[in-house]
C-alpha cells in the first residue's frame, strides 16, 4: 500500500499514524493509533513495541486501511472500534449512541460521593435510576461501585437499550433496563417515592451552538441525544425533574449534567419545582456543568 515500507508491525504502525489526514492534534493522532491497534489487533503499546519485527498478514493491513479511511472522514474512533472506555469499563457504542465524555465521568464521581455520604447514615438498600441512559455508562459505573444497590436505567429506544444491556453483562453488572420517555406522561414503571438517586445526562446543547462544535461530532453522533431547541433549552430538565419529584423518596437526590451557560436557569427551574439544597458544580475546566437537588423530607406530593 502507498507509503507502507513493509508488513513489519513497526512499519505498519508508523504508516498508519502518518496516514491520518483528519486535522487531529498530534497527541490525538498517537492516542487514536494506539487505540486502533489495541482494539483491532488486541495489542497494547508495550506488546506493539516488543513485537515490532512481527509480520502482519495482508488481511490485517486491509482492516487497518478501512479503519484509516473512516478516521479520515472524521468518524469517531469509538464508532470504528465499537467501544469506549468509561472509568475502566468497556462500553459498547455505535451510531445512535452518544460516546461517553470526560464530563460524565466527573458527574458519576460526584454522585459516588453523594451515595457514600448517604450510606454513612442509612443502612437500607439504595435504588438508583439512570434516566436516558444511552450507552449505559452511568448505570454500569454506579452499579460496579455499589453492587448492593438496585441499579436501573432507561431510554426511549429498544436498540439503545440492547447495546447498553450488552455492556452491562460484559462488565458483570446487574442493571435493570427498561423503556422510558422523558417527554410523555407515562409512569415508566417507577413506583412513586421509591428512588434514592436519579441521575441524568439529557440533551442540552442548543441548536444555535452546533456551529461551534467539532464537525465529527455533528456529523456522526446522534442529534437527538445532543441538541435541544433554542426556544426551550430546559425541555428535558423540566420533564425529568417533574418525574423525579414523584419517584424519589423524601430526601432523595436528582443529579444532572447541564449546559455550561444554563446553571442559573437550571437552579431556578428546580427551585420552582420544589426542590431544596440545590447546588451547581463546576467541571474540571471551571464551567458550570452539573447540578444536584434534593426532594424535601416534608411537604411532598
Amino acid at each position: 500500500m502507498l507509503g507502507l515500507k513493509s508488513n513489519k508491525l513497526s512499519d505498519v504502525y508508523s504508516w498508519f499514524k502518518a496516514s491520518i489526514e483528519y486535522p487531529y492534534h498530534h497527541r490525538e493522532i498517537r492516542a487514536i493509533t494506539d487505540e486502533i491497534f489495541h482494539r483491532l489487533l488486541h495489542m497494547s503499546p508495550d506488546q506493539r513495541i516488543l513485537g515490532g519485527e512481527r509480520r502482519l498478514p495482508e488481511s490485517t493491513i486491509v482492516s487497518l486501511k478501512k479503519a484509516m479511511i473512516r478516521l479520515n472522514r472524521g468518524e469517531p474512533v469509538q464508532y470504528i472500534t465499537g467501544v469506549a472506555d468509561f472509568l475502566g469499563h468497556t462500553i459498547h457504542v455505535g451510531p445512535g449512541v452518544l460516546i461517553p465524555r470526560q464530563e460524565t465521568v466527573e458527574l458519576v464521581l460526584w454522585v459516588k460521593d453523594g451515595i457514600e455520604e448517604q450510606i454513612k447514615t442509612e443502612v437500607s438498600s439504595l435504588r438508583i435510576l439512570d434516566f436516558g441512559t444511552g450507552s449505559g455508562c452511568i448505570a454500569i459505573a454506579l452499579s460496579a461501585m455499589f453492587p448492593k444497590a438496585e441499579a436501573s436505567a432507561c431510554d426511549h429506544s429498544h436498540e439503545i437499550l440492547k447495546k447498553a444491556k450488552h455492556s452491562s453483562l460484559l462488565n458483570n453488572c446487574n442493571v435493570h433496563f427498561f423503556l422510558c420517555n422523558a417527554l410523555d406522561n407515562e409512569s415508566d414503571n417507577i413506583k412513586g417515592g421509591s428512588l434514592d438517586f436519579l441521575v441524568s445526562n439529557p440533551p442540552y446543547v442548543k441548536d444555535s451552538e452546533k456551529e461551534g462544535m467539532q464537525a465529527n461530532v455533528v456529523s456522526y453522533e446522534p442529534h437527538e441525544a445532543l441538541f435541544v431547541p433554542d426556544d426551550d433549552p430546559l425541555l428535558f430538565y423540566r420533564n425529568i425533574g417533574s418525574k423525579a419529584k414523584k419517584w424519589l423518596k423524601p430526601g432523595g437526590w436528582v443529579y444532572f449534567e447541564i449546559n455550561e451557560t444554563m446553571g442559573a436557569e437550571c437552579h431556578k427551574l428546580l427551585s420552582s419545582q420544589g426542590y431544596s439544597d440545590i447546588y451547581v458544580k463546576k467541571d474540571i475546566n471551571g464551567k458550570d456543568r452539573f447540578i444536584r437537588a434534593r426532594k424535601p423530607v416534608s411537604g411532598l406530593y
